[in-house]
């Protein structure tokens, strides 16, 4: 027969067991990709940071593509948000962390539909914005020039309508 001491102790290796479980739970859960922020910012998915960022400012990162610039490696990273908006990040040589891409506000925080490599010129991107007002109907196409990534240049090509 079991005597009290032997319940306690039962009862506490199984109350130990169980908070251990939790505690790894709980871990696993939080753990995976990284939460990105609208300046391009790399925060590793703790509690405290996902009480802090609301999820309507957590990217998740759609696109990295590399380009060479005067033999150094750069990387262009578009960063999608819940509502749709997108965010261009630039990462530099030897950068531990992306800055967000200036001088661009023309196509920065703005619905960035489709984004990619001009094959005809280096360091350059064809960006496809979807207008905020006829959300349906105007697309733009934009040029993103990126020979000199610490002044970029943005260009129309054409607009695009939809039905």
């Amino acid at each position: 027969m079991l005597n009290v001491s032997k319940v306690i102790a039962w009862t506490l290796i199984n109350l130990i067991f169980y908070s251990v479980s939790l505690s790894t739970f709980l871990k696993l859960a939080l753990a995976g990709e990284p939460i990105m922020d609208r300046n391009c910012g790399y925060h590793v998915r703790t509690p405290a940071v996902v009480h802090k960022i609301p999820p309507q400012d957590r990217a998740r990162i759609l696109l990295t593509s590399p380009f060479e610039v005067n033999n150094q490696k750069y990387a262009l990273q578009l960063l999608k948000f819940p509502d749709s908006t997108g965010v261009l990040c630039l990462w530099k040589p030897n950068a531990r962390l992306p800055q967000r891409l200036g001088d661009v506000s023309i196509i920065q925080e703005k619905v960035i539909e489709k984004i990619e490599k001009d094959a005809s010129r280096p360091a350059t991107y064809i960006v496809t914005v979807r207008s905020e007002k006829a959300e349906d109907i105007l697309r733009t196409i934009y040029r993103l020039n990126l020979t000199n990534p610490n002044q970029p240049k943005v260009t129309p090509l054409l607009r695009v309508y939809k039905n």
